[in-house]
């Protein structure tokens, strides 16, 4: 007789075994995804979240089977914005464990958007393009498939050519002291009103999210600055290294996790150079290889951008979206 499973918010003392859980997600699905304990705590440690009732957990004779997780951002151009991650484990599926989970979930949302409800509610999950199981299961539920995400790789990294960069530019390392509110700032300008689902990244998220992040490499971070107008950032990339990914898989791997320009530098290849010149500096720094995401759609043409400095594709994701206009 199967045990009947029973859903409960996940606490601290959980995270344990909800790291076990992803990792044997992760082995069956193939997502390349790798988590940590301690990068379970960080997130779990969210000021935005109430973890016990944005994480949720599947349980079955006590034992933790799938699992669904909330992660809001704070309201952004009269939008409430939520992401959410999840899996069953692979020995579990097709019992109804994930619809249940999801079913959670968007009573989750919910629950939150009656907190706010002036605000256009949005949860968007994600999932392989090829797990067809799964986008039966969003679709099913009223999310329609939004957006596709590419994810690129470079691999092995090798010596890499910058191309010079015009007139009064140049590229300097990142610094933690100095440059951590102006690469918010600069991020937000270069990419709210030009990306769809950007909800703007407010000091406290950037933190959690970015310069207080355990994996941040700020000597791996780099800006394109302009001279002519006082410094300011015109380009940049910032780059995570995952001590996870390296465990999981004897090698060194640079996420870019950031790439912009602010619009009125557009056109003039400054992405372009500090990429390469951060790709250049990851390969003298010993890492194997890099890989980044970037929507299929994107209208700056990022895609081939990627493409030129050695990027190739890996992974193909689907961005689901559920959507519901303000209360009242």
């Amino acid at each position: 007789m199967t045990a009947p499973v029973r859903l409960r918010g996940l606490a601290r003392a959980d995270l344990p075994v909800l790291l076990a859980l992803v990792q044997a997600i992760e082995v069956e699905d193939r997502t390349d995804e790798h988590y940590s304990l301690a990068d379970l705590e960080e997130e779990y440690a969210d000021p935005l979240l109430e973890p016990e009732r944005d994480w949720i957990g599947a349980f079955a004779d006590d034992v933790l089977v799938g699992y669904v997780q909330l992660t809001p951002r704070s309201p952004s151009e009269g939008r409430l914005t939520m992401y959410s991650g999840g899996g069953v484990h692979p020995e579990r599926r097709g019992r109804g464990i994930g619809a249940q989970l999801v079913t959670a979930l968007v009573d989750r949302m919910r629950d939150r958007h009656r907190e706010q409800p002036g605000l256009e509610a949005v949860l968007l999950a994600g999932g392989l393009t090829s797990d067809k199981a799964q986008q039966r299961l969003f679709t099913t539920r009223g999310f329609v498939a939004d957006r596709y995400r590419l994810v690129l790789g470079v691999d092995p990294l090798v010596p890499t050519t910058v191309p010079e960069l015009p007139r009064g530019m140049r590229i300097r390392g990142y610094d933690p002291a100095a440059d951590g509110e102006a690469l918010r700032i600069a991020h937000n300008h270069a990419f709210l009103g030009h990306h769809p689902n950007f909800a703007t990244w407010d000091e406290g998220m950037w933190r959690q999210w970015v310069t207080g992040n355990r994996n941040f490499r700020p000597d791996l971070s780099f800006l394109v600055v302009d001279d002519d107008a006082d410094g300011g950032i015109a380009a940049y990339v910032q780059t995570n290294v995952y001590a996870a990914v390296e465990e999981a898989t004897g090698r060194k791997e640079a996420y870019i996790a950031k790439v912009g320009t602010s619009p009125e530098h557009r056109g003039r290849g400054l992405a372009s150079a500090v990429l390469r010149h951060t790709l250049d500096a990851c390969h003298r720094a010993g890492l194997d290889r890099a890989c980044l995401d970037v929507d299929s759609d994107n209208p700056s043409g990022a895609v081939g951008l990627y493409e030129r400095a050695g990027f190739a594709l890996e992974q193909h994701f689907t961005d689901y979206k559920l959507t519901a206009p303000p209360l009242g």
